[in-house]
């Protein structure tokens, strides 16, 4: 059975100890006493009339009572309480893991071990688990309270996005129990921390300029990087900048934003640079005080167009499909090898092809009349917030609709607008007009133009073919790999940041972005797939203007005291004890006063009784 002390402070108590030995080392001035008769007095050494001030330490009875009594009194004040033998208290830690928190990791590396050795004191036996608030990430440590506790927490790397904690704190009460502790640690108040929770924040008001985003154009037939610089602070900040590449960096430039302004610095990419890094003067956040940066290659969809649209099968002499298609993004006209085809439904000719296409009706009857009905719009990615209510076409021939087809507009029991292909394989859906172009007037409306495009996005989304983009930390990426059952692993590459990792060419669609600014190549079999720039942009985690500290757990580990320990049965006893010895030392020494003046100097009294005494007879 452990001892402890729930009030520690009352130990002060012995300071009384070197009180009272001073006391005992000093003497009262010598008093003078005037006698009547010389001849009584010995034959004494002339001494100082003043006396000694501090004299050798003699040991007495009233010495040792009163030692005693300090002893005892310190022990009752320190409330001795004797912990249970088979106590056990379960603390579950959950460390905030956003990126703000890497400016407080040295004050949580300071001052939480002592804490939580604090803590374990207070019982016989303390289980601790150490978890990590962001979801999926797995637990840091467990076990008692010792080094690798320490050694735990020193490998923890803050650097996610603002998160909600409640995942974490959840599974931190089930580990700690009903009667467990559950510590969050963070930098500021969390006012939704659920009942039960003790807030440990370790966190400090910060002056912090970053950087809040970058994007890459092209203006006047060059390739411009623009980066938006922020001041979180409420005072005038100063800050220089530089471009890093290839190993080398510009001459520094000089920022100044006043406070909570936010400016945009710009440059071109120098001819031949592909990538480069904007590096601001370093400050106690780390995480936007750079930014990699990459000149974008988007991914091509390769697109063939009829042959007999060159031959102008608009009706007006000119091409019907060439313009529509070479005015979108990202799209590359060829003959062979398309990943999209473009082709027309003819009840004469009605074979289709097999892989993703964009599918119009061509009517040969040379007018119809204009189809009339109610217009519905289906919720559907490829045609929400696009209007169409004002298309017109004419009710000419028509694409049967199949059971597996997806319908997206209606016009009474017409199918304008739907895909093929829905529910099998996703690579192979086509986009089906279901009316003539040429007899409408769908060209002339946006949702049109905005529809293709959408398509030709997801089918690009599919491709797997190399593409070079800028993401945000911890974004969620999309790299398409063959995902066969004997499709080659996933390769990833992050530059300064260790080893490669691989991963199942299935977890394709799980891959995100670096949570530090960094540039990560995705590689499948030796194939570039993806190679991404990732720069810090929360500009939640970057604002330290209302963190602050809370971190006093005395009330806490008193609390602990209590639940696991019992009170010293034998305290009464002390006290009695304590009044037993005060008053044992004060009987003594006044005993002793007693006793000193019985046996003191005879005074005059006793000297002229002295001299009346008759002489003995002589014989």
């Amino acid at each position: 059975m452990g001892l402890t002390l729930a009030n520690p402070w009352g130990l002060l108590a012995l300071l009384g100890i070197p009180a009272i030995l001073a006391i005992h080392l000093l003497q009262r001035r010598a008093r003078i006493i005037p006698v009547s008769t010389l001849f009584l007095l010995e034959q004494l050494q002339r001494e100082s009339q003043g006396g000694r001030r501090v004299e050798r330490l003699r040991a007495s009875i009233p010495l040792w009572l009163q030692l005693l009594a300090v002893l005892v009194l310190a022990w009752v004040l320190a409330g001795p309480r004797w912990l249970e033998k088979n106590s056990v208290q379960r603390i579950a830690v959950v460390l905030d893991g956003s990126a703000s928190m890497r400016a407080a990791k040295k004050a949580v590396l300071e001052a939480l071990p002592g804490d939580i050795h604090r803590l374990a004191s207070a019982t016989a036996q303390t289980e601790l688990f150490l978890l990590d608030s962001r979801r999926g990430a797995e637990p840091l440590y467990h076990g008692p309270a010792g080094p690798e506790f320490t050694t735990a927490l020193t490998s923890w790397d803050p650097a996610a996005g603002t998160h909600d904690f409640s995942p974490a704190l959840r599974l931190a009460r089930n580990l700690a129990g009903r009667d467990g502790l559950v510590l969050m640690v963070t930098d500021g108040e969390t006012p939704d921390l659920p009942p039960g929770v003790q807030l440990y924040a370790c966190g400090e008001p910060l002056g912090n300029v970053g950087i809040a985003g970058v994007t890459v154009e092209e203006a006047g037939g060059k390739t411009v990087w623009r980066a938006t610089v922020r001041n979180y602070a409420k005072t005038l900040e100063t800050r220089t900048w530089t471009i890093e590449s290839g190993g080398r960096a510009s001459a520094p430039e000089s920022i100044t934003l006043e406070p909570e302004q936010v400016r945009q610095i710009q440059a071109p990419f120098a001819d031949g640079m592909e990538s480069l890094t904007i590096a601001l003067s370093p400050d106690r956040f780390d995480l936007d005080d750079r930014a990699p940066v990459l000149k974008p290659r988007p991914k091509t969809v390769r697109v063939s167009l009829p042959a007999a649209d060159a031959a102008g099968v608009s009706g007006g002499g000119g091409p019907l499909y060439d313009p529509i298609f070479r005015s979108l993004p990202g799209v590359e006209l060829t003959g062979a090898g398309a990943d999209v085809a473009v082709t027309g439904y003819n009840p004469l000719s009605p074979v289709l092809p097999e892989g993703p296409a964009v599918i119009f009706v061509e009517d040969p009857k040379p007018s119809s009349p204009v189809l009339t009905g109610t217009l519905l719009v289906e919720k559907h990615p490829l045609t929400t917030e696009l209007n169409w209510h004002s298309l017109i076409c004419q009710d000419g021939i028509r694409l049967p609709l199949r059971q597996e087809d997806e319908p997206l507009i209606w016009q009474g029991d017409r199918a304008l607008l739907f895909l093929r292909g829905t529910g099998q394989n996703q690579d192979t859906q086509q986009l089906v007009f279901n009316f003539d172009l040429r007899k409408s007037n769908a060209r002339r409306l946006p949702g049109f133009i905005i529809a293709i495009h959408r398509y030709l996005d997801q089918v690009r989304r599919r491709l797997p073919r190399e593409e070079w983009t800028l993401s945000e930390c911890g974004q969620k990426l999309e790299a398409a790999a063959d995902s066969g059952a004997t499709s080659p692993a996933l390769v990833i590459h992050t530059e300064g940041g260790g080893a490669d990792l691989s991963l199942p060419s299935s977890q394709a669609p799980l891959l995100r972005a670096p949570h530090v600014p960094a540039i990560m190549e995705v590689r499948q079999g030796g194939r570039l797939l993806l190679r991404t720039a990732s720069h810090f942009a929360d500009v939640r985690e970057a604002d330290f203007t209302t963190r602050s500290t809370s971190r006093d757990l005395s009330v806490t580990t008193a609390a602990v005291t209590q639940r696991h320990s019992r009170e010293d049965p034998a305290w009464r006893a002390w006290l009695l004890g304590l009044l037993g010895l005060l008053g044992l030392s004060w009987w003594f020494i006044s005993r002793s006063s007693l006793s000193g003046q019985a046996a003191g100097v005879p005074g005059p009294l006793a000297v002229r009784n002295k001299a009346k005494t008759p002489a003995p007879a002589r014989k």
